[in-house]
C-alpha cells in the first residue's frame, strides 16, 4: 500500500513537472517569435540591397545601419520582455550554456578568418553569417523548442547547397527563403503561444 502511494505522488510529480515545462515552451515560443521577425525582415531587406548595384562601401553601410537597427530593435524586445516575463532560472542556465557554445563557435571561425585560413571574400562572408545563424538556432533549439532546431538545420542545409551550387544566387536564395523562412519561423512560434494563452 505504501509503495502504491508513492508510485502515485511520484507520477503526480512527474505530471506536474510535464505541465510545467509544457507552459514554459509555449510561453517562449510567444517570446522568441518578434526575434526571427525582426531578423527575417533584416534579412530581406539586407540581401535584397546586396542585389543591387551599389558600390560596397555603401552596401557595407547599409549593413552595418541594418545590424545596428537589429539589435536595437532586439535589445529593446528583451528588455520589455524581462521586465513582464521574467524566464525561469532553470530556462536561463540552459540558454547561458547555448550562447557559450555559440560564442566559442563564432571565436574559432574569426580567428581562423585573421590567421588567413579561411577567405575573406565577400561571398564567403555572406555563407559565413548564414552558417553562423544557423548554429545559433541549432544551440537554441537544442534548449528551446524543435522549431528553433529545425530553422537552424534548415539555414545550414541551405547555406552549404546555395554556396556550393548556387553562389551567383546567394543574396536571392538569403533574402527570399532565408529572410522568409526566419519571417514563417517567427510567425509559426507567435501563433504557437497565442493558441496556448
Amino acid at each position: 500500500m505504501p509503495n502504491q502511494n508513492f508510485r502515485e505522488s511520484e507520477i503526480a510529480e512527474n505530471l506536474s513537472h510535464i505541465k510545467v515545462l509544457t507552459n514554459y515552451k509555449t510561453e517562449y515560443s510567444r517570446q522568441t517569435s518578434p526575434y526571427f521577425i525582426i531578423w527575417g525582415c533584416i534579412w530581406i531587406i539586407a540581401y535584397s540591397v546586396s542585389l543591387c548595384k551599389v558600390p560596397s562601401v555603401v552596401l557595407a553601410c547599409v549593413w552595418l545601419i541594418l545590424a545596428v537597427l537589429g539589435w536595437i530593435l532586439t535589445l529593446k524586445t528583451y528588455l520589455k520582455q524581462k521586465q513582464f516575463d521574467p524566464m525561469p532560472t532553470f530556462l536561463k542556465n540552459q540558454l547561458k550554456y547555448a550562447w557559450i557554445g555559440f560564442i566559442l563557435m563564432v571565436c574559432i571561425f574569426v580567428f581562423l578568418i585573421l590567421m588567413g585560413l579561411l577567405p575573406r571574400t565577400g561571398e564567403f562572408l555572406s555563407f559565413l553569417i548564414v552558417l553562423m545563424v544557423s548554429i545559433m538556432y541549432i544551440f537554441l533549439g537544442i534548449v528551446l523548442t524543435k522549431e528553433i532546431f529545425v530553422m537552424g538545420f534548415w539555414l545550414s542545409i541551405l547555406g552549404m547547397l546555395t554556396f556550393c551550387l548556387l553562389p551567383n544566387a546567394m543574396n536571392i536564395v538569403f533574402a527570399f527563403i532565408g529572410g522568409g523562412s526566419l519571417l514563417l519561423t517567427g510567425m509559426i512560434l507567435k501563433r504557437k503561444g497565442q493558441g496556448n494563452e
